[in-house]
């Protein structure tokens, strides 16, 4: 049994108690601490503030002068009136390892002891979970992380640039496929986890997906958005390019052929409107339509011409046959390296693999056929994580994106789809997303808004555990929600292996390179 660190004192309730201070056994602030209840249960909670004073100088009027006069002649009586009082959050009741909400207020002059390593080493182990951490309290306690809570419930991870984001991100991924044999679609906006490699070394259960797309199993409208047609201000373009888009899809095209057909139609369509004439197409149901074309249309042809044209030059691998769907491996760390394209590109691109890779997850177990060849990873649960969440789901903006993304929330738990996001700029993510995140791993964020946004996004972060937030180092997280039977403050794991994000050492190349030019120098003094 661990001394007493303090006696409860004072009003307290069902959600905290304060507690007068062993001045000899004084926690830190953080720790977690036990008390019972009027009902005689083990109560756990955590303390959120300590303060210290002297009985004998409460008075403000006191000089500097006056103090130091009289301490010299007092200094023990000083020291025997020393009072330290702490509060401390209740987090709830235990029982075989598990923690219920207190419904009893907690016992006047009940003792306080700090929470056994047993108890919280119990609390924090995760058979098949992964071991994110140590506690940054009791840094012997091991911290796991429930990974069918942390999936199938989505989470958010989130810091300051620098603050640690990749690594966490780096640890989940070498356990989840790794040791759990998990699927994993990491999306890559600036293909920095193109190089990644596990903890033991090698790549071998890493796939780098290129992202390709095959158009005829677009939408029309996602079609006109990925070519750079603009959703709001362009209706006439678009409905022209949705036209073509359909008569092309009838006709059969796939690929790289698809998208030539449509630059050919569009330039019939244009020969049609300069002598004012009729042009044939089908709609969405099959059925051949006929459109008079005039010189009124030219100007949007053109500009079809024109971005469909531009598309192909920049972006002809994109149309790859073997589209990425296809190139998604299960058991896999598959990234999806988008580096090369434009924000509103890789938003149609993401909006195409998450409607299908939550389509086909539900068809497949559904026992729908052929799903499983046009995406074999349909065929295990999947989670897909966002690098640079912002990007994708930004905040005010209700994308095709942020409609999947808010699709996967809702129904992914019952079909094994979950979401990961990660962003150093958390208030413009979508508050709908980042809400329905419901386990937070929130490195150091310093800015105030940043924190208030991520507090009014989570229903578990409280006001005082901002202030843990605020005064994190550098790969230090607070984990908050269902991953974990407390709320915790843990120093992530150093990973082992190798990933992209991590600063580049300026001086040590900034020195190379001098050595190399002075190498240069004297090279070319000897030739001359």
């Amino acid at each position: 049994m661990r001394e007493a660190v303090g006696l409860v004192m004072g009003k307290s309730s069902i959600s905290e108690f304060s507690f007068a201070v062993n001045p000899s056994c004084i926690p830190r602030f953080g720790e977690y601490v036990m008390a019972e209840n009027r009902d005689g249960e083990g109560v756990i909670g955590i303390v959120r503030e300590i303060s210290n004073f002297n009985r004998m100088i409460l008075d403000e009027g006191f000089s500097f002068e006056y103090l130091v006069k009289n301490m010299d002649f007092s200094r023990k009586l000083l020291e025997k009136n020393d009072v330290v009082v702490a509060n401390a959050s209740v987090i709830g009741v235990i029982r075989d390892r598990e923690v219920y909400p207190n419904r009893v207020p907690i016992k006047p002059n009940s003792e306080v002891r700090l929470a056994d390593d047993s108890v919280l080493s119990s609390l924090f182990k995760c058979e098949k979970g992964v071991e994110i951490g140590k506690m940054i309290a009791r840094p012997d306690i091991t911290v796991s992380l429930d990974i069918t809570q942390l999936v199938l419930r989505h989470f958010a991870i989130l810091s300051v640039t620098g603050g640690g984001k990749s690594n966490t991100v780096a640890v989940l991924v070498n356990d989840i496929v790794r040791r759990l044999n998990g699927t994993v679609v990491l999306i890559d906006p600036h293909g920095e986890y193109v190089g990644y490699t596990f903890e033991d070394g090698s790549e071998r259960g890493k796939n780098v997906v290129p992202a390709g797309i095959r158009p005829e199993r677009l939408e029309p409208w996602e079609f006109a958005s990925l070519v750079g047609i603009d959703r709001e201000k362009a209706a006439v373009q678009r409905m022209h390019m949705e036209r073509i888009f359909t008569t092309v899809k009838k006709e059969g095209k796939v690929g790289r052929e698809f998208v030539e057909r449509v630059l050919d139609i569009a330039e019939d369509w244009i020969n049609v409107a300069s002598t004012k004439g009729e042009a044939e197409y089908f709609d969405f149901s099959g059925v051949k339509r006929v459109v008079t074309l005039d010189r009124q249309d030219l100007n949007a042809l053109a500009r079809i011409k024109e971005y469909v044209s531009s598309f192909m030059r920049r972006y002809e691998d994109l149309l790859s046959q073997n589209d990425m769907l296809a190139n998604i491996k299960p058991g896999y760390l598959n990234v999806v390296n988008l580096s090369g394209f434009d924000e509103g590109q890789m938003r149609v691109v993401v909006a195409y693999l998450l409607r299908n890779l939550l389509i086909g997850r539900i068809n497949y177990l559904r026992g729908k056929k052929g799903w499983e060849k046009v995406c074999p990873a349909v065929r295990k649960p999947l989670l897909v994580i966002f690098e640079e969440g912002h990007i994708f789901a930004p905040k005010g903006m209700n994308n095709d994106v942020v409609m999947w993304m808010g699709r996967i929330a809702r129904e992914g738990r019952k079909f094994g789809v979950g979401l990961g996001i990660v962003s150093q700029r958390p208030k413009r993510l979508n508050d709908d997303v980042l809400s329905q995140c419901n386990t937070k791993i929130i490195l150091r964020i310093t800015e105030p808004n940043d924190q208030r946004y991520v507090q009014h996004a989570s229903e578990q972060i409280s006001e005082d555990l901002l202030s843990d937030i605020a005064s994190l180092g550098v790969g230090e997280a607070v984990i908050v929600g269902p991953a974990v039977k407390l709320p915790v403050a843990v120093k992530v794991r150093k990973f082992a292996g190798n990933y992209g994000g991590r600063d580049i050492d300026v001086v040590s190349e900034w020195l190379d390179s001098d050595e190399e030019s002075r190498r240069q120098i004297t090279l070319e003094d000897l030739a001359i």
